[in-house]
């Protein structure tokens, strides 16, 4: 069982809720390479139940704007704030272009920014960088 990095902080973790395995898979692949600790799944449902595995609590959460079963990014934040802090960043992406203005402007005043796809990795360490306090 591997610890927190060898610096002596302590490993952000942060949830990541896409429902394609492979855009999942790749989100996890990189903030691991950027040394953090990913709870990743496909449903807020299979995050909370990780969270719970682990007895942690998220430090950020990303979501994709479109869920299985006719879920959003936005729900799975709000439900995760609701059980974790409401205080926790949240950044929404999507790849739809047919995603109203209302389900956007509902983010943006719930305090979460929308990322489109394809997400740049600069513009997502900016974030976390932000988010986490980090130089």
């Amino acid at each position: 069982m591997s610890g927190p990095p060898s610096t002596g902080a302590i490993q952000q973790v942060i949830v990541v809720i896409e429902d394609e395995a492979i855009v999942l898979a790749g989100y996890q692949m990189l903030f691991e390479s950027w040394d953090y600790h990913v709870i990743a799944a496909q449903t807020v449902e299979e995050a909370i139940e990780g969270l719970t595995e682990e007895a942690s609590a998220p430090g950020f959460i990303l979501a994709d704007f479109r869920l299985r079963d006719g879920q959003t990014g936005i729900e799975a934040i709000e439900r995760l704030r609701r059980a974790y802090g409401a205080e926790i960043p949240g950044v929404v992406v999507t790849g739809d272009t047919t995603v109203t203005v209302d389900g956007l402007r509902h983010a943006l005043a719930a305090g979460m920014p929308v990322l489109h796809k394809p997400v740049n990795g600069r513009q997502l360490q900016d974030i976390l960088s932000r988010s986490f306090g980090r130089a």
